[in-house]
């Protein structure tokens, strides 16, 4: 869990970095990005993409707000402590609308994606 929320971290810093080189970030579009990965791997229905993206919106609104706004500390107002919150009331949201086919489908594709990094670590960065 924790190699995972360090990958998540440089993820979110990385992205923040990414947009603030070009200006376009946008939360409804980092929402959708998050909320179509889960789509495409957990082949979810209609009704499951509508709960996820909105969930995702006003999760990414409130990290953003947050952050620009220094709270929590740290690098960028990255708090680990807040982040594992959010990660946790993530889980548990999922496992809220997905069936439990679909979740276990969403545990191994995280799996994966941290595998890729290196072991949730900074990999190669």
């Amino acid at each position: 869990m924790r190699k995972f929320l360090i990958g998540l971290a440089a993820l979110i810093m990385t992205t923040g970095a990414f947009a603030q080189g070009f200006g376009q970030f946008n939360p409804d579009d980092i929402a959708k990005m998050q909320a179509d990965r889960i789509k495409e791997v957990c082949k979810v229905d209609d009704g499951q993409y509508k709960k996820i993206v909105d969930y995702f919106v006003k999760d990414v609104k409130e990290m953003t707000a947050q952050m620009s706004q220094g709270q929590g500390g740290g690098f960028g107002g990255f708090d680990m402590e807040a982040m594992q919150k959010r990660m946790k009331a993530q889980t548990d949201f999922l496992k809220s609308v997905l069936t439990e086919d679909q979740f276990k489908k969403y545990e191994e594709d995280q799996r994966r994606m941290m595998e890729q990094f290196g072991g949730g670590g900074f990999g190669g960065f």
